[in-house]
């Protein structure tokens, strides 16, 4: 379906994706100025209309010569620090200090030949799967205005599917790179816990935040995940090495659509799961249908340790992020969620403890019977601008919250790698991106499936 917004038809780069732009650096072909200059002009038509950027600096860091991306430019999600840039935060409670010094990860990020050139958008603090805030307003859906990117990383999938750049940097820490890319028809995959060098909640009982990108293609993804694999391997995980094409292993697939409360997800999303395996049985893998097997506290759980990490932002803003913090500009989900946790307090034990142990326990029992599972990334289609508005209250955002974004947290739970991959559309026109999900440190399973798929022609971008 066409798009209501894009700037494929700016400058020379087309629809390119990030392995190819370097490639034609690479050759002389095109020069990584021209390449700068081209992203500088959709930039400067796209922003206005998307509200996808918080910052830009084109000429802060110059194109790399280096590395499979190089002269590639990207934008860094607005959650970490990055040298001469802000960090709001996505957030009005922060004030907008130039940073001095680079989050640890940033370097591993540029290890793969990008350059930044600028901060995308964010939900506040990340905790919201949309991406509307008071301080940078409504971040739009080029497939349609009025729907939301899905979030947190709403910034980064508005981006590249406009075609501003063909990644973007996300963080997941309960969907938040699988869900802008399935309301935005992109390609984005949630590594394993430990891939990067760096995590924001490594310090936190349970590390659930993972970095990443959205992009376009599957080689993209593949290649972002080669190269920084070269920076920093992790030892206690397998090594997902150059991943070029789809495996002659056929799967065993478990596929399932309901919530871990028994409630299926939307009849249009339903159907393009169901569409998802029956291609997937066509391709010759084993297809075996499941009620959900995570347990019904799942979502309670996860609602009790984000409504704790919330009154953390609100009682330590100062000191986590900022002296300047002033609660009092922080949007009314943050503070409502904050607040909520005196309600969830005497769940905490209980829950930190089945998250910990008990999910993972039984997810690695189920994957001793499966290689991937396979559900909806998100439980309904797109929703419209002000669903997760900055001014929903949050006895109404907790209802909204805790079917759409059940099928995700597992994973950031656990620390498993979960892709999503644009195999669809609802009836209200948006993209719908099923989720495929494979073991702790099985990152290459996901992407060789992902190519296969690609190969297939099934992929609607």
């Amino acid at each position: 379906m066409k798009k209501e917004f894009s700037v494929f038809d700016v400058g020379i780069l087309e629809d390119w994706d990030a392995t190819e732009i370097a490639a034609k650096i690479k050759s002389k072909e095109i020069s990584a100025k021209e390449v700068n200059d081209c992203v500088r002009e959709r930039t400067e038509k796209a922003n206005p209309a998307l509200k996808a950027i918080v910052a830009t600096g084109f000429e802060t860091n110059p194109p790399q010569t280096e590395g499979v991306f190089a002269g590639v430019p990207i934008f860094i999600k607005d959650l970490i620090d990055v040298k001469d840039f802000p960090n709001r935060m996505g957030s009005s409670a922060i004030p907008p200090k130039i940073k001095k010094k680079d989050d640890k990860v940033v370097p591993q990020i540029v290890s793969t030949g990008c350059h930044v050139i600028g901060k995308s958008a964010t939900s506040e603090f990340g905790l919201l799967p949309s991406c509307e805030t008071y301080v940078n307003g409504d971040t739009q859906n080029p497939h349609r205005f009025g729907y939301s990117t899905g979030g947190s990383s709403g910034g980064a999938g508005s981006l590249v599917a406009a075609g501003v750049t063909p990644i973007a940097h996300t963080m997941d820490g309960g969907g938040s790179t699988r869900i802008p890319a399935s309301c935005c028809g992109l390609i984005g995959l949630k590594p394993s816990r430990g891939r990067h060098c760096e995590s924001p909640t490594k310090q936190l009982p349970i590390d659930i935040v993972t970095h990443g990108i959205v992009s376009r293609s599957v080689r993209d993804t593949a290649n972002y995940y080669h190269a920084i694999e070269q920076y920093a391997k992790n030892k206690n995980l397998p090594e997902i090495g150059r991943v070029t094409s789809p495996s002659k292993r056929r799967l065993k697939i478990g596929m399932f659509y309901q919530s871990p409360t028994g409630i299926e997800s939307h009849s249009d999303v339903k159907a393009v799961v169901l569409e998802t395996g029956k291609i997937c049985e066509n391709l010759g893998h084993e297809i075996e249908y499941l009620d959900n097997p995570y347990t019904d506290m799942l979502v309670l759980d996860f609602l009790t340790y984000y409504s704790m990490l919330a009154r953390g932002i609100n009682s330590f803003g100062k000191v986590t992020y900022d002296m300047g913090f002033k609660k009092k500009k922080a949007e009314l989900f943050t503070r409502e969620l904050g607040a909520y946790f005196s309600k969830l307090m005497f769940l905490a034990p209980g829950a930190m403890k089945r998250l910990k142990k008990n999910l993972v326990q039984e997810y690695e029992g189920l994957m001793e019977k499966f290689d991937v599972l396979l559900s909806p990334t998100l439980a309904s289609p797109v929703p419209e601008i002000g669903f997760f508005g900055t001014d929903v209250p949050i006895i109404s955002a907790v209802m909204r919250l805790s079917n759409y974004v059940a099928y995700t947290i597992v994973q950031n739970a656990v620390g498993a790698p979960a892709i999503s991959l644009p195999m669809g559309y609802c009836s209200n026109g948006l993209p719908v991106g099923p989720q495929f999900a494979a073991k702790i440190g099985d990152e290459k399973t996901l992407l060789e499936l992902a190519f296969e798929l690609e190969e297939a022609g099934v992929f609607k971008i």
